[in-house]
């Protein structure tokens, strides 16, 4: 019997020196605001005869305002896809913007979605759908019933997953390849991006080439996969001046580890954990100037903390 209590009191140590590093203001953490959330389902812009339907999450247990950040879905995905996110941010006083991109969306067939995939006007119109979202958010903040204040509208981020992480570049600052010139697409009101699974050069991504990033200033922090092509992405991070750059690569996920995990015990639900946790702190850094979060979490050894068997750890540059 005395062999046993022994046994179970290591087994015990062990799973404590295993658990990982969860502080309850941490990134990693659930976060502290009470969220609730508005559908604008019929939204449209007229200017562009383009729905553009949305949801916003916002923090509701204080009056704001928050600092905002707008999450761009990849091809042939639309506003459900990223819902562990969206809470996540807005549990750690976001309030978070999610249009859904028509164009490209899960409304689409596969042939409508190959075409929408190399289409200019869809590159722009994703850009401008980001943009006209961010025109609504000053509106809502003026006079909506449950949005009024609650927009910091000086503090804005942007980020996305796939296509929606090329949209994140677009609103960055990143000069995008058309045929036979490139486009500024961005938006002055973008202060910090977070693209996720995205920053190919060439045919991979057909939106940059080997100088869209060489006057890249904004800071960046890009999450991918290393079972994604995930040097291939690096290629853009490399290309980008130094200052405010991240490069994170999760050991053993892929391309649709970004999207909602359907369980808890999942290798997809511990990406998701890790990319709450990414995103969470850059924001922080760069949309709250909370530079102390910065030092503490913002970094390879506490990341590497949030990690398990599934996603074993991170690979992690910056400049």
């Amino acid at each position: 019997m005395k062999a046993a209590y022994a046994a179970l009191a290591l087994l015990v140590l062990f799973l404590a020196g295993c658990d990982t590093e969860k502080p309850e203001n941490g990134p990693a953490s659930e976060g502290g605001h009470a969220i609730s959330s508005v559908a604008f389902d019929d939204l449209e812009d007229s200017a562009r005869n383009r729905d553009v339907p949305t949801t916003v999450y916002y923090p509701s247990d204080e009056p704001g305002p928050f600092p905002v950040v707008v999450l761009s879905h990849g091809l042939g995905g639309d506003r459900s896809h990223y819902t562990y996110l969206d809470k996540h941010l807005a549990r750690h006083g976001y309030v978070v913007i999610v249009p859904e991109h028509v164009g490209s969306s899960s409304r689409l067939d596969a042939f409508e979605l190959a075409a929408a995939l190399y289409s200019e006007a869809e590159a722009r119109d994703r850009a401008a759908d980001v943009s006209f979202v961010l025109d609504m958010a000053e509106s809502w903040n003026l006079s909506h019933p449950e949005l009024t204040g609650r927009f910091d509208m000086t503090r804005v981020g942007v980020t996305g997953h796939s296509y929606g992480g090329a949209t994140a570049h677009f609103m960055g600052g990143a000069e995008v390849d058309m045929d036979d010139h490139h486009e500024d697409l961005s938006d002055p009101r973008v202060k910090a991006v977070v693209p996720m699974a995205a920053g190919d050069i060439g045919l991979a991504s057909p939106w940059f080439d080997d100088t869209s990033f060489d006057l890249y200033d904004t800071p960046c922090l890009q999450i991918t996969g290393t079972e994604d092509g995930w040097l291939e992405k690096k290629a853009s991070y490399d290309d980008m001046p130094d200052g405010d750059k991240y490069f994170v690569a999760l050991r053993n996920v892929e391309h649709l580890d970004f999207t909602n995990a359907d369980n808890d015990l999942s290798r997809k639900a511990r990406a998701n954990l890790l990319i709450c946790a990414l995103a969470t702190v850059f924001f922080d850094k760069y949309l709250k100037g909370d530079e102390h979060a910065a030092d503490k979490y913002l970094n390879e050894e506490y990341m590497d903390k949030q990690c398990d068997w599934q996603v074993p750890d991170v690979i992690w540059y910056e400049k």
